[in-house]
Formats: structure tokens, C-alpha cells, sequence
């Protein structure tokens, strides 16, 4: 009686049909197993459960059941103490068993793509959190215990405010919070100092606060598809910068501090009211792709042919744009959208 759990395994295994290599058909080959991979798109056919017997292979490091039909997962799931790495992503689950909490050895664990507005209240030692496209319209208390955490992705969710614990993740070295409907962000996310990726485009920020300027260790700062009428001054002191992407605001003019920004390899101020790009374009020395198109650009500085590192330019969609002739032998070196030579 005390192997039935063997049995119920192997059951649901031959229901969904899956293999020898898989789910072995023995008792050794199940309790010695620390990884199993049974992601969907590997499998003759989705998983709509998985068996409480589940709980028995305690020597799972790595369970990976997502893009599946799953709707629930079974308690028993906390029994898998040893498991690191947990991928639920792209199923059906509307909750997580408030067991995971048991799972306190869990690093990584990846549940978007859910229909999910909560979390237990405790979820392990994190330190990669990956819940992007679920049904948060707000962050619950329990993230803020996972002070360990170097990578959270809460993007395209229905948050409209972060709450001011974000700023007690300080060892956060990558933040996604894009596609929310974010109006502002809490002063204290000027306390993330080890962030190198800042992702929060395509929210409703108007402006950002004043704290961002101790995030001195950003290379990437994307804040696209946002309401920004002009840049803070805050992110002159972003120095280390070397992606700038600020496409589909409504800034009018860029500020002259942009040019002390020459880390920036990459700058992206496409879809905005810009009438002119300013002489001191020429100080991004290190830029390799520019994208001004969609704006309302007239001419182009002569001083952009200084941009001796620049592969790539886009500059469509400005109607009334004239290109100088010293610029047209410029263009000639480079790859240009948006620029016919005749």
C-alpha cells in the first residue's frame, strides 16, 4: 500500500503519454530524479493536472510543467523542499498553494501568464520573480519579504501605483514593470541603487521622481510609451547609461545635459513633438543607432556627422526634413531609414 503513490505517477504518466525518459517506470528512477521537464510544447499532449503523488520526488531541484492547461496545482507541492527552480508559466492557474511557502530553498520561480491577483504569503528566498501577464492590480505585501530578489518582472499587469516597499528590494539589479498603468513611481525606488535595467515603458508617467538620480548604476533606462512632456534632470546623473529609450512621449525639446550622457550607445526619441535636434548631439560620440523618426524635424545638425561610431539612424516620417548635402555624404557611410539620396 505504501508504493501506491508509485502507481498513481505512473498513471497519470501513461494518460498523458509521457515517456520512459520522462517519468521512468520504476521506483529508482523516480526518486533519483532532480529535474523534469514537462514544458508543453515538448509533450503529445497538454497537461491538465498534475497528480498529488507528485509530492513523493523529493529530490526535485527543477520542475518545469509550463505552457500546459493547468488550473491548479496540487498542495503536495511543498513537499518538493529541495526544488530551486519552479516554471508554471503560460497555464491557467488563478491561485498558488499557500504550501509553496514550505519551498524555502525555491530561488527562481517563473508563474506568467496565469490568471493570477495573488500570491501566498510567503513564496522561499527568491531571487528571480517572473509574474508578467497575470491580473495584479496591485502588488501583494508578501513581495516585499523577498529581499533577496535580483530580477522582478510585474510588467503588462493592471497596476496603477508600485508601493513604497519596492524600495526594501535594494539588491534588485533588473526591474520590469512595463505595460501597467502606472501614473508615478514612489520616491523610494531611488533606494534600488544596484539597478542596472530599469523597464517602465508603456504606462501614464508624466514625470519622474527626483530619487532616480542615486540609480547611478543603470546602463538601460526604458521609459517608451509614457506621457512625459520633457526629461527630470534627475537622469543627468545617469552617467553610466548606454540605452536611452524615451519613444512615444510628447517631449518638445531634449535638454542640453542629454549631451554629457556619453556612455549612450543607443537613444530612441521617436514618436515625440522634437522640431529640432540640438548642436551638441555631436558629445554622444559613442552612439551606434539614433531613431528620431515620427517627429516633426526640420533640418539635422552638420555636427552629426561627428557621430563617427554611428551605424544606424532612422529619421522617417519628419515631412518637412532637409538634409544638407555634407550630411548626405554622411548618410552614404551609414545604414539610414527614412532617407532617399537622389
Amino acid at each position: 500500500m505504501k508504493d501506491d503513490w508509485l502507481q498513481e505517477i505512473w498513471d497519470w504518466a501513461d494518460k498523458f503519454e509521457l515517456t520512459e525518459e520522462q517519468i521512468p517506470r520504476n521506483k529508482e528512477g523516480l526518486l533519483t530524479l532532480t529535474e523534469l521537464n514537462l514544458h508543453g510544447d515538448s509533450l503529445k499532449h497538454k497537461i491538465t493536472y498534475l497528480p498529488n503523488a507528485i509530492g513523493n520526488l523529493t529530490n526535485l531541484t527543477k520542475l518545469n510543467v509550463s505552457a500546459n492547461q493547468l488550473t491548479e496545482l496540487p498542495n503536495s507541492i511543498g513537499k518538493l523542499i529541495n526544488l530551486t527552480n519552479l516554471y508554471v508559466a503560460i497555464n491557467e492557474l488563478s491561485e498558488l498553494p499557500n504550501t509553496i511557502g514550505n519551498l524555502t530553498n525555491l530561488t527562481n520561480l517563473y508563474i506568467s501568464h496565469n490568471k493570477l491577483n495573488e500570491l501566498p504569503n510567503w513564496i522561499g528566498n527568491l531571487t528571480e520573480l517572473f509574474v508578467h501577464d497575470n491580473e495584479f492590480s496591485e502588488l501583494p505585501s508578501s513581495m516585499g519579504n523577498l529581499t533577496n530578489l535580483i530580477d522582478i518582472d510585474i510588467g503588462r499587469n493592471q497596476l496603477t501605483k508600485l508601493p513604497n516597499w519596492i524600495g526594501n528590494l535594494t539588491k534588485l539589479t533588473q526591474f520590469h514593470a512595463y505595460g501597467n498603468e502606472l501614473t508615478e513611481l514612489p520616491n523610494s525606488i531611488g533606494n534600488l541603487i544596484n539597478l542596472t535595467k530599469l523597464w517602465i515603458s508603456n504606462n501614464k508617467l508624466t514625470e519622474l521622481p527626483n530619487s532616480i538620480r542615486n540609480l547611478t548604476n543603470l546602463t538601460k533606462l526604458d521609459v517608451s510609451y509614457n506621457q512625459l512632456s520633457k526629461l527630470p534632470n534627475s537622469i543627468e546623473n545617469l552617467t553610466n547609461l548606454n540605452n536611452l529609450w524615451v519613444s512615444n512621449n510628447q517631449l518638445a525639446e531634449l535638454p542640453n545635459w542629454l549631451g554629457n550622457l556619453t556612455s549612450l550607445t543607443c537613444l530612441t526619441v521617436d514618436e515625440n513633438k522634437l522640431t529640432e535636434l540640438p548642436d551638441w548631439i555631436r558629445n554622444l560620440t559613442n552612439l551606434t543607432i539614433l531613431i528620431v523618426s515620427y517627429n516633426q524635424l526640420t533640418k539635422l545638425p552638420n555636427s552629426i556627422t561627428q557621430l563617427t561610431n554611428l551605424e544606424y539612424i532612422e529619421i522617417d516620417e519628419n515631412p518637412n526634413l532637409t538634409v544638407s548635402e555634407e550630411i548626405r555624404e554622411f548618410f552614404r557611410r551609414i545604414e539610414v531609414d527614412g532617407f532617399r539620396d537622389n
